[in-house]
């Protein structure tokens, strides 16, 4: 039982934030709707009274402690096992990996020949060095153990099995290599950078993330060629770190070698470009060592060269390759018309198709790409390009989910070119159309003559795809003024969908017959206002049509056509 005291206090404290809250929407409707002076946009919170600022934690805590970084770092929860693919996480840890590897691949050649680590800045080195050997030991600690791998298929989560099947690999072994503490030999030897070579070790993170970030680029190519750019460069500066090292053994004395004047790196890197890129132009060797050193630097430059020109040939293949498919399409198609004498007002139509259909999707048919997927992956890619436009359709609307999924597949794309005609009046109609992109317009006998424009998202034609017994007769004629791509649903297609629904077959049948009907009344209304019309100048037969349609007519149809009478006989 809750005494009264304590359901005082309840109320109370109920009161009181009823009344900040009121406070603040009189505040909030104050200085967003009803103050138009520029000077008076301040915060809500000095606005209020010490005593409610300093309380009002129900309007503190979430939206000040959500900005604070540290709040999200400490209540940052890891989760048991990290997708590799998809988990942001994991990928920029990845990346911080791949910067550490980098380091350790740049850093300890050029500290190792140049002189470059002094006393005086040693403790920087050391420091970077041990930046990235955390980023290595994080790495293996949270990341790998926690790392997915598929199992007969199916891909495992579990912590503990993650764990073990990471322990028993061969990654596992590599990283293990890669942080072992070989610095510990700094004590007996000194700080020789050499002694982290095992740091290079630790290259599946950098592979796994070249190979994600190439996978999300677009244009991967460009990133292949700067990769393998990269590599080369890569060696062209080992080649000058071995290039002083060998100077630094002669004592710079060699007239082959460095000779001390200029920057040190920056000479030996020239050094080492013009060799290795075989340009030559530079002093000739002397011993025999040197003379090895010439000829490797030859040979790497010319197999590193032929591996980027070939890369760089068959990005530029890739790259050209789509667009020469359909210039070989569209000339293949223009020397048929051409051949065929097609009149030349077709043959700049099928060009224009050529032109913006490759200039708006890049692709001339895109049934062809998918279907070269699986089912279930066609149906997903569909859902998420064309959900929003099918589940807009009036007759759709009561149908079952899973029947628009199947419906989908079964739209197909088509483009009217400016002034085509999408169907005309009296034509017979099978099938049914969703504006998807542009417009259209509902025309009279003329183009000129426009009763309706219809625009993305509408649909038209479900009569005729919805008619019980047979196709059924176009009742207006649509012109497509601009380019305007439609999806087409074929009758066809959709008995075969539908019969496998029984309980859609019925709301679709309930459907047509309303949507007959209705048409019906319309056609009904509108001969008998055209006969009411005529009949001022012509009281034979018109009169005697007129009572023919009047006769036909329903009881609802007959009250629609009273009405229209009465219009009649007022403006008699």
């Amino acid at each position: 039982m809750i005494s009264s005291q304590d359901e005082a206090l309840s109320r109370k404290a109920y009161e009181t934030w009823n009344r900040k809250c009121v406070d603040r929407a009189r505040l909030a409707e104050k200085n967003f709707f009803n103050d138009a002076d520029s000077s008076s946009d301040e915060s809500l919170e000095p606005t209020l009274d010490a005593k409610t600022a300093k309380d009002d934690f129900l309007f503190k805590s979430s939206s000040q402690q959500k900005l604070n970084l540290w709040y999200q770092v400490k209540n940052y929860k890891l989760s048991s096992s990290v997708d590799p693919e998809n988990d942001n996480l994991y990928i920029f840890w990845q990346f911080l990996v791949t910067v550490a590897l980098l380091y350790n691949a740049i850093c300890i050649p050029l500290r190792a020949s140049f002189p470059y680590q002094t006393a005086s800045n040693l403790h920087i080195w050391l420091l970077l060095d041990y930046l990235s050997d955390c980023t290595y030991v994080i790495d293996v600690l949270l990341f790998q153990v926690r790392r997915q791998y598929l199992k007969r298929g199916c891909v495992e989560t579990d912590k503990a099995n993650t764990k073990s099947h990471y322990f028993a690999s061969w990654r596992c072994k590599r990283d293990m290599l890669a942080i072992a503490p070989t610095d510990l030999l700094y004590f007996l030897i000194g700080v020789k950078p050499l002694i982290r070579v095992n740091r290079l070790i630790k290259t599946d993170s950098y592979f796994e993330f070249n190979n994600w970030f190439e996978m999300s680029l677009k244009q991967a190519y460009l990133f292949r060629v700067a990769r393998t750019t990269g590599y080369l460069l890569y060696i062209v500066h080992l080649d000058a770190c071995f290039y002083y090292y060998i100077s630094y053994m002669w004592g710079f004395t060699s007239l082959w070698g460095y000779n001390l004047k200029g920057v040190a790196y920056i000479r030996c890197y020239f050094w080492a470009f013009m060799t290795t890129v075989t340009i030559g132009n530079v002093p000739d060797p002397v011993e025999t060592i040197e003379y090895v050193l010439q000829i490797s630097n030859y040979f790497a430059g010319l197999f590193i060269f032929s591996i980027v020109i070939g890369q760089v040939r068959d990005s530029v293949q890739a790259a050209s390759a789509e667009v020469e498919a359909y210039r070989n399409q569209k000339n293949a198609c223009i020397n048929y018309m051409q051949k065929n004498n097609i009149p030349i007002e077709i043959q700049k139509k099928v060009r224009l198709w050529f032109e913006y259909t490759w200039n708006t999707q890049k692709i001339l048919n895109e049934n062809d790409l998918l279907k070269q997927m699986p089912g279930k992956m066609h149906t997903e890619l569909a859902i998420n390009v064309h959900m929003d436009v099918l589940s807009k359709v009036e007759i759709f609307k009561e149908c079952d989910r899973q029947l628009l999924y199947d419906l989908l597949l079964k739209l197909k794309p088509i483009l009217y070119l400016p002034g085509d005609y999408v169907c005309k009046k009296g034509e017979v109609g099978r099938e049914m159309y969703i504006i998807t992109n542009g417009m259209v317009q509902v025309v009279g006998e003329t183009k000129s003559q426009i009763y309706a424009t219809l625009y993305p998202g509408t649909a038209f034609g479900e009569i005729s795809l919805l008619a019980i017994g047979g196709g059924n007769r176009r009742t207006a004629n649509i012109f497509s003024p601009g380019y305007t791509t439609l999806f087409i649903l074929y009758k066809q297609d959709l008995n075969e969908v539908v019969q496998n629904y029984p309980e859609a077959q019925g709301i679709l049948r309930r459907k047509a017959k309303k949507m007959l009907k209705k048409d019906n009344v319309k056609k009904t209304i509108t001969a008998v206002s055209s006969g009411l019309h005529s009949v001022k100048q012509n009281k034979g037969l018109n009169l005697i049509k007129a009572v023919f349609h009047v006769a036909k007519a329903s009881n609802k149809e007959l009250k629609n056509m009273s009405k229209i009478l009465k219009c009649e006989d007022s403006k008699r």
